[in-house]
């Protein structure tokens, strides 16, 4: 990882940590929308579409891997963030989709990050071996 990109990490989770609010605010919406349709308090055309419901309910899914998440940032020893993270995106690779302890915005994070150190780390290759001299 490069330096600018650790620097602009904490700004990053802090983003991502505002956008799980506003994911987690339009599900409120939607479920509350559902609800009044259900009781017939609203209109047909503001109850909320399937696609909504499907994205509700995925963010109703991230809330328990946000909470851990949110625990660990609020207390303040150094480095219990960073292992956390680091043991849940090890657990993650190890298990596959099966298992996912971090939210989906941490997880786009996390993920950029590692494939710009994959693509820094293969470019990097590809100059060495422009480098080497052939009979040398």
């Amino acid at each position: 990882m490069k330096f600018r990109e650790v620097i602009k990490l904490p700004k990053r989770m802090l983003w991502a940590l505002v956008m799980e609010g506003v994911e987690t605010s339009r599900m409120v919406h939607v479920y509350a929308r559902h609800g009044t349709g259900k009781l017939r308090i609203i209109p047909k055309h503001k109850k909320p579409t399937p696609e909504e419901l499907k994205e509700a309910s995925e963010q109703l899914k991230d809330l328990p891997r946000f909470l851990p998440f949110f625990v660990v940032v609020a207390v303040p020893v150094p480095g219990v963030t960073e292992g956390y993270a680091l043991v849940a995106v090890t657990l993650e690779k190890w298990l596959g989709n099966k298992f996912r302890l971090l939210p989906s915005q941490f997880r786009e994070i996390i993920e950029s990050a590692t494939e710009d150190t994959e693509e820094t780390a293969s470019e990097k290759d590809a100059t060495s071996g422009k480098k080497h001299l052939p009979g040398a």
